[in-house]
């Protein structure tokens, strides 16, 4: 159904009217209570709405929005209603331009492109300094490699300065903290749900237990590394509330354009109608009563249970090192099966890797070199983010 032109122009001033005062107050350090739950935020195909099941829209008062840590960060701060409960980079770029690069969103800890070799102390030099999170509204996540690791950082060429082999730079953007009711797995290398932080495995027979539990203790971990906590906050209390808040919300575009809402003429369109959506662990996994190779909770087996980087090379569902963490990679010389593909010089695979980089523009961001060095013995090039 086609928008009328008064009504068009009717939501679009609500659209600016709850954008703006998100942004304004953000930026300001001031605090509108609560964010009505019928408010719509525009996007470029039109506009989304956050949905809270305790029916009193979006509390900007709990836990969620308050400094737990010391340099002013909330988890709000990358957390934004206005942008689907993340971030987006054309309003970190607009708090950049309103605060001259002072928000508590830019601090050198994950939003600068590298901890050293900066210079923060100009607005140039923090224009240079961030421009990641300016412009592709990316936070930088450190991880380290672990010492029991099956492979090795051979390389590294990270011309933000960042090019330790022992602590990996991984460019993101803050996932959103809605929708949380359907997550198998917490972060995006699923490390909060893992034995290695403490955490559990979201298992059919563990959810939703396991899953509030990981989402307590991924609280915590973020206030210590992105707000630059001390441990003792959250509390028992505040991680509750901040799961429950979390766990109340959801998300989904709810105005298109030039369709108008997609929640009339029986239509189930916005985040009201996920509440009630069916959901089980395992759900969307890849199973197949025929097809014995396939096997729950999803994955192609070759006898190990384990995806093999040759039929994984961008997807990174798991497979040597870090393509376990999820990241797309680019196979420059492999070894599978116990044969040996080089990649020739204007071949399919240089031609595909050269369509693939333009096409997501990803010569900025890092590259690191890596080598298996027990279950897969083959050589990887990685991007991350």
């Amino acid at each position: 159904m086609q928008m009328r032109h008064g009504e068009r122009k009717g939501i679009t001033a609500v659209f600016v009217f709850f954008a703006t005062l998100v942004v304004i107050s953000a930026v300001k350090g001031q605090q509108i209570p609560v964010v009505p739950g019928g408010a719509h935020f525009p996007n470029p195909s039109g506009a989304s709405q956050t949905y809270s099941t305790t029916g009193k829209g979006i509390d900007l008062t709990g836990p969620f929005f308050q400094s737990l840590g010391v340099n002013g960060r909330t988890c709000g701060t990358c957390h934004q209603p206005s942008d689907g409960m993340s971030i987006s980079a054309g309003n970190v770029q607009r708090r950049f331009e309103l605060t001259q690069g002072q928000d508590p969103i830019f601090r050198t800890i994950d939003g600068a492109n590298c901890n050293h070799t900066i210079d923060v102390s100009s607005l140039a030099g923090r224009s240079a300094a961030y421009s990641l999170l300016r412009t592709r509204g990316l936070i930088r996540i450190r991880i380290a490699v672990p010492a029991n690791a099956d492979y090795r950082i051979t390389n590294v060429n990270n011309q933000y300065g960042c090019n330790e082999s022992d602590v990996i730079s991984i460019y993101r953007r803050p996932l959103p903290t809605t929708n949380l009711r359907f997550l198998s797995t917490v972060m995006f290398d699923g490390r909060e749900s893992s034995p290695a932080t403490g955490t559990a495995k979201i298992l059919y027979s563990n959810y939703p237990d396991s899953l509030v539990n990981d989402l307590k203790h991924q609280s915590v971990d973020a206030t210590i590394n992105h707000a630059e906590g001390d441990g003792s906050r959250p509390t028992a209390a505040e991680r509750q509330a901040i799961v429950d808040f979390e766990m109340a919300l959801f998300t989904a575009q709810s105005v298109g354009n030039g369709t108008g809402r997609l929640d009339t003429q029986g239509a189930t369109g916005g985040p009201k109608a996920l509440v009630t959506q069916p959901f089980f662990i395992s759900i969307n996994s890849s199973v197949h009563p025929l097809v014995s190779a396939f096997e729950q909770p999803g994955g192609i087996v070759e006898g190990d249970g384990q995806f093999t980087p040759g039929r994984t090379a961008l997807h990174g569902s798991s497979g040597s090192g870090c393509a376990r963490a999820g990241h797309f990679q680019f196979q420059t010389d492999k070894y599978h099966r116990g044969r040996r593909y080089k990649r020739r010089r204007g071949g399919w695979r240089s031609r595909y890797r050269r369509r693939f980089l333009a096409s997501r523009n990803l010569r900025p961001l890092p590259r690191y070199a890596e080598r298996g060095e027990s279950l897969f013995p083959h050589a990887f090039e990685h991007r991350y983010w």
